[in-house]
């Protein structure tokens, strides 16, 4: 440790965080710093250590600013922001399809009720509505499992959409994440 006082920039790398984490520690009192003969703000090595603690790896500096490797898992506030309205909007889609869905299946619960008040009030040809009603009842189950797959599948993409997001984002480094 040759140098005792750093800048914003030196303690980001010094301790593995963005500036605008650094200055934004610095605004809420978390981490003291003073003023150089330029007016540059400057933090001394003894309150990034009581500040940090076993995140501070002052060699980073002394490789003269050769930035740490983003962690993979690092993820912005932003990209969570994001990823939680996109789940909101995907879930206020699925309970709209799901409606949809309850309202369709009521529709056909009246007509297959409907369709076997007609059939028993026929009194001589109960084999030809007992057939029709089997053929309606497996129409409408096929029809409603159709709906409930492409339900299905469509959340399966939204999904894996999501999650590649998600992953694209973990693998952005820190200077794409700031500039890009």
């Amino acid at each position: 440790m040759t140098n005792t006082k750093y800048s914003i920039s030196a303690a980001s790398r010094i301790i593995g965080k963005s500036r605008a984490t650094v200055s934004r520690h610095m605004s809420a009192g978390k981490l003291s710093f003073a003023l150089d003969h330029d007016g540059n703000k400057v933090i001394e090595a003894s309150e990034l250590i009581r500040a940090y603690g076993d995140a501070c790896n002052f060699d980073r500096e002394e490789r003269k600013g050769a930035p740490a490797t983003p962690k993979p898992n690092d993820v912005t506030d932003d990209s969570l922001a994001t990823i939680k309205k996109m789940q909101e909007q995907l879930t206020r889609q699925y309970v709209s399809q799901i409606e949809h869905l309850q309202q369709a299946l009521d529709k056909a619960q009246e007509g297959q009720n409907r369709v076997t008040l007609l059939l028993e009030q026929r009194t001589g040809e109960t084999s030809d509505w007992q057939t029709s009603l089997e053929t309606m009842s497996q129409k409408i189950a096929k029809q409603t499992q159709a709906q409930i797959e492409e339900i299905q599948t469509h959340h399966n993409k939204e999904l894996n959409q999501l999650k590649r997001a998600l992953h694209n984002e973990r693998q952005k480094s820190v200077w794409k994440r700031l500039f890009g």
